[in-house]
């Protein structure tokens, strides 16, 4: 899949503020007035990184010291989340995407580290089984709205299968799609659905669990574990 390349300029770039409500933190997260889907915040995202705080609200210390990898990151915004709930987290993505994602955990290093909490970004691209990432050892997957090319749907199916998973340590994955209307994108989550299930247990999380003011019928959110 390719993506437009571009260097970052404060005139191309503008600031969302998220708050995180349990700990009373406000990230900032810088995307880009124009470019592709890595380079501004998805709701899909703000799913998944608001049912991580509820999860947190209930659990408080569900994230701690957790160890937490982020596929297809663009911004940052579950990652980032993560760490400030206290996670020590990988965010990745394609080479041209990090130094966005870079300058979003550096606007909000000190927020996270206040709260024991460690992000730190490196490329992977999906399908890629020599990178490091897969000899490394993690807790939980996080990813949201991954699922929008055709050439990655093998990939993506490839990279989860590829995780560090042992009898001790099977990480957990959450994620998120939004559901779209075109015959295409509908054509391919069912492919990734069918490829998914094939190697793992998928389960649906009701809207009602979820965070009350982040929800939608439009936007899916599972908990995935690999079979074995």
């Amino acid at each position: 899949m390719s993506h437009r390349r571009g260097s970052l300029s404060s005139n191309d770039l503008f600031s969302r503020e998220i708050d995180i409500e349990i700990c009373l933190k406000t990230l900032k997260i810088y995307q880009k007035l124009e470019g592709d889907v890595n380079c501004v915040v998805w709701d899909a995202s703000l799913v998944l990184a608001k049912y991580l705080e509820t999860i947190c609200q209930e659990k408080p210390d569900f994230l701690s010291g957790t160890r937490v990898l982020e596929l297809g990151s663009g911004l940052g915004v579950v990652g980032l989340t993560a760490a400030t709930l206290g996670a020590q987290v990988t965010l990745t993505d394609l080479p041209e995407a990090l130094p966005l994602l870079r300058l979003n955990i550096s606007e909000n290093k000190q927020k996270i580290g206040s709260m024991g909490g460690y992000a730190i970004a490196e490329v992977l691209e999906w399908g890629d089984n020599n990178s490091d990432i897969h000899k490394q050892e993690f807790d939980m997957v996080v990813l949201a709205d991954c699922v929008y090319y055709e050439d990655a749907v093998e990939p993506l199916i490839q990279t989860l299968q590829n995780l560090n998973y042992t009898i001790l340590k099977k990480p957990t994955i959450y994620l998120t799609q939004e559901m779209r209307d075109t015959e295409v994108q509908k054509r391919l989550w069912n492919d990734f659905y069918e490829k998914l299930t094939d190697n793992f247990h998928v389960q649906k999380i009701p809207e009602d669990e979820q965070h009350m003011n982040y929800r939608s019928p439009d936007i899916v959110l599972l908990k995935i574990n690999r079979k074995l």
